[in-house]
Order: C-alpha cells, then structure tokens, then sequence
C-alpha cells in the first residue's frame, strides 16, 4: 500500500500560513476520488525547523512525499526533504508548486534529495506517480509522466512534456481535505456593512489562470489558459461545505486570480447563489480594464449579492503600470475605482508602491491616486507598505536579473530594501518601514477596538444615547485612520527638499485630531476613551491602553 503525504513546507511567516493550502487540498481530494488515501501537513506557520517537524510527524514513514513549493519555502522544503531521505532512502519525494515549476530544471541538478518536479497543475501527474508507485513499490520514479521532470536511475534528468490542463474543472471534487496544522484555520468572517453583521464566509476558487500577462504575477508559471466552473458546480460546493464544516456560510470570497474575464459567466455563478440562498453576498478579484469594458454587469451583481471588488490597481505612474505590463493608464484605475463608488461597492486595494525604478514623482502620482480614490480613510493601510516582490519565472524577475547583469539565486527573494535604484526613494521605503514598526500596530488596534464599540453602540442606540466622549472617539478615529497617509505626505515632502537627508523620521510623525497632538498622544486619548466607554456600556473594565503598543525601543533613524 502507498503511504503518501502533502506537506505544504514550514516558513515562519507568510501570507498564506492563515488559510488551508488549496492547491494541495484539491490534490489529496483527486487522489481520494481515485482510491489513494493521502495525509496532509500544513507547517506553515509552525515555529520549528524541518527537521524536527519531519520527525514529529514522522514523514519517513510514507513512501510517497509531495511538498508544495513558493519562493519563500523551498530553502525548508529541501531540509525536510534532506531529512527524509537520510531515514528512508526509497521514498519518493516531489516537488511542485509555482516556484519548483520556475525552476524545476535547477531543483533537479542542484537537490539530489528531490526525486521529481510536478509542473503546473499537480493533480494528473501526482495520481500517475501514485499509480506507479503502488504498482513497483522500491522501484525509481516513473520516467515518464507528462509534466514531470524527473531523476533517471542513471543520474541523468528527463524533462517530460507538459501535462494538459485539466478542462472540466466540474469533475474535480471540492478541495475537501484536512491537514494536521500546529494552529488550524481561523474561522474566516466578513462584516456586512450595510447589514452590521459579521457573516461566516467561505473561500471558493471558480476557475483557474489568468489570460493576461502582468509581467510580475505568479500565474504565469502555470499556465495562461483559462479554464472555468460553471455556477450549480459552485452552489454545489457552498451545500457540501455548508453540509460538512456545519457552518451557515454567507458570503463567498472568490479566490480566483481573475473571476470576471468572462463577465456572463460571472453573473451566471452570481445568479445561481442568489437563487439557492438570496442571503449569500461575495466578492471577487479582477483587473481594472475587465471592469470598465463589461460595466453593464454590475447593476446585475450587485443586486445578487456582490459587496465589493479586488482590483488590481497597482500603481497610479505610467512608467509602472509599463514595467509591470499592466495595460492600462492612470486615469483608467482611478475611473473604475469611482465607478465601483458610484454603483455603492467598496473596492479592495491591490497595490505596489515602490518597485527598484521607482522615482519621487511616481510616488507622487500614488499620493494623488490615494486622495482622488479615497484611500486615505481606507483600512487597511498595507497599500503604504507594498513593494515589488521578484517571484522567480516572471518577466520582471528576468528584467531586473537582466538590468544588474547577474541572475538571483535559485530560492532567493531579493530585498526591496537591496534593489531601490533612486536615493529618495529608498529614503521614503525606510521611512516607511519604521512607521510601520513604530505605530502601525498601535493605530490597528485603537481602530479594531474604536469602531467596534462604535457599532455596537450605533446598534443598541436606545440604551446607548451619544455622548461627548462617544464624539470625540469619533474624531479621534477619523484622525488616527489619516495618520499612516499624512505621514506618507510628510515623508514625501521632506525627500523632494532633503533626498539625501538624514534627520529622524519621528521629525516627520504628524498631529492630527483636535488640538493636534503627538500621535502617540492621540492613540493614548482614544485608547483611553474606549475603555471608559466600554466601562459605562458594560460595567466591564477593558485594557485597550494598556495593550497599546508603544514606539518606545524603535530607532528613530530607520537607516
């Protein structure tokens, strides 16, 4: 019998560690639909190093090992698999993923732990190498597998040719799997605004690729043919899940790389939720252009339940938006994001402030995109801190590799911080990196906590009424949510006067709010006003105050 494990490989922090690793889910789901039974580990977010996770979860004991591969993971991935292969030398271990299908032919001369790469979509291929396995248990890899490269027992390596992709996304099975996980998933939420309601939600993907080409999006790895569900396949899936998890979800994050490039089938999905539960909401990602062309479309969304739109902004510069191949103007971004306003759809920021070529007039133009869209009120302020990362197989890696004439190492993610061509503007990145460690938390928490006082007050009116302290939180909320962006202004300001200055960047820090204190002032002041409120409220004594974090510690110089 073939013992397989998925293992999406530990590291420390990233983006994903929150939410189950779907591209393996929907591996062990197709594997189980064919009659192989696979156990998945999720160390995404565990603290300890391969090594010991491998041995905790005793990885030697399976025969066939996949691990799911990003930039950011296969320096671990090739520790575990060191590991493995030390205690079991007849396991196979492969690789796959968007960065092992980058750099597939790298992995298999530099990593002789590593018997095989999977390219592009994983789940034909695993199930091949599957079938081979359990058939000549101890024997090498199967040679030939479409879309695999492979270790030949002669040393040599095969590149197989591509698999298909995989057409009737429908015959897959829903990405129902579980992982052992050191701290499991959150339960994933969205507030309702017009409703005041936080709803149990549910992550669902409706079609893969992109058939566009964003010179820095990892979709291009995999492939650029665009595939999709069709809408009884999704509300299928929301049943089963519903069914299953034993949750009553109610609104769908779509977490496709691109839902609307054909819009009809977007309002075909949208109209099949609304008609299997009228209460369900959701939201997608798309790209600006998608959105202006087919606008006629929205009214119909809207009115089956969609709350906001993921757009792909990126930058509001010409010279950007060309590096990165976004095929759009600035005038086009700030067009569909007041289109979006106009219809009452809140719009979800996808944003790159600085890449290595960018100028103080680029920033520039962010700034006056920010202010023209509204962004200065929006929350999260992540959009400030956003910079180009160099994912390995996309165009803009192989430009910058090109532009300082040397190649990146195969697992490195270049620091921002290394590649930052114009002095000013490394001035302003670090600027930004000491707000963002200095006062960042402490304004996400006296918003967390303000606002949800606010609305629950807002709620219970009648035993609640206004009060002048309930005013002033109100302004001190309202000041704290410009802060991070007027202190962007002033950083800006400062580097066009001083782009090689050095004066401290809390020189900088604004002072908002009535009668314009410090900022750490003005975090304490609403701090302080929430627990009283909440004291009056509840009779409970809360310690927002004291879990304020402090800019005490932080240098104030952030070179």
């Amino acid at each position: 019998m073939t013992a397989i494990a998925l293992v999406n490989p530990s590291v420390g922090y990233s983006d994903r560690r929150k939410s189950k690793p779907i591209g393996l889910a929907y591996i062990g789901a197709y594997l189980r639909q064919h009659g192989f039974e696979a156990t998945g580990f999720d160390f995404g977010d565990s603290p300890g190093r391969p090594a010991e996770l491998s041995a905790r979860h005793g990885l030697d004991a399976f025969s066939l090992v996949g691990f799911s591969v990003y930039n950011e993971s296969l320096d671990a991935t090739l520790e575990h698999a060191a590991w493995l292969k030390r205690r079991n030398p007849a396991a196979c271990v492969v690789l796959g993923g968007p960065h092992a299908t980058a750099v597939h032919d790298g992995i298999m001369r530099e990593c002789p732990d590593v018997d095989a790469v999977v390219r592009r979509e994983g789940e034909r291929p695993m199930l091949d190498l599957a079938r081979h396995h359990r058939e000549a248990p101890g024997e090498p890899v199967r040679p030939d597998v479409p879309g695999t490269t492979v270790r030949l027992p002669t040393g040599g390596i095969r590149v197989n040719p591509d698999a298909p992709f995989l057409d009737d996304l429908d015959a897959l099975p829903f990405p129902d799997f579980p992982f052992v996980s050191d701290s499991g998933y959150p339960p994933l939420t969205y507030f309702d605004a017009a409703r005041g309601t936080l709803l149990p939600a549910l992550a669902i993907n409706s079609s893969r690729s992109c058939p566009y080409n964003c010179s820095f999006c990892g979709v291009l790895t995999i492939g650029r043919k665009y595939r999709m569900r069709s809408g009884e396949s999704v509300v299928a899936e929301m049943a089963h899940f519903r069914a299953t998890d034993g949750l009553p979800y109610r609104h769908v994050y779509f977490s496709d790389a691109n839902f609307f490039v054909h819009p009809r089938r977007a309002l075909q999905i949208a109209s099949a939720l609304h008609a299997y539960d009228p209460d369900i909401t959701f939201s997608f990602g798309t790209r600006v252009n998608q959105l202006l062309k087919h606008r006629d479309v929205l009214p119909e969304l809207k009115e089956c339940g969609l709350r906001f739109v993921e757009l792909g902004i990126e930058s509001a510069s010409p010279d950007v938006l060309k590096r990165l191949a976004k095929g759009v103007e600035p005038a086009d971004n700030l067009a569909a994001v007041r289109l979006l306003h106009r219809h009452g759809l809140d719009v979800s920021l996808d944003f790159i402030m600085i890449d290595p070529e960018t100028t103080l007039q680029d920033l520039r133009a962010n700034q006056r995109f920010l202010r023209a869209g509204g962004f200065y009120d929006y929350v999260p302020h992540e959009h400030l801190y956003t910079h180009l990362v160099l994912y390995a197989g996309t165009p803009i890696r192989e430009h910058y590799e090109r532009r300082r004439g040397a190649p990146f190492g195969m697992s490195e993610l270049p620091p921002i911080d290394t590649l930052v061509e114009d002095p000013a503007t490394a001035r302003v990145h670090a600027a930004l990196v000491w707000f963002r460690a200095a006062y960042q938390n402490a304004v996400d928490l006296v918003l967390a906590e303000a606002e949800a006082l606010l609305q629950t007050r807002a709620r219970h009116r009648a035993r609640h009424p206004v009060t002048p302290d309930e005013l002033a939180l109100q302004l001190d909320v309202m000041a704290a949510r410009h802060a991070p962006g007027l202190y962007f202004d002033n950083v800006l300001d400062d580097c066009e006067r001083h782009p090689h200055g050095d004066a401290p960047f809390d020189a900088l820090l604004p002072c908002p709010g009535t009668g314009s204190p410090a900022l750490a002032d003005l975090l304490l002041r609403a701090a302080r006003r929430i627990d009283a409120l909440t004291a009056a409220d509840t009779g409970v004594t809360t310690r927002t105050q004291a879990l304020l974090p402090t800019a005490k510690g932080v240098a104030a110089n952030g070179s």
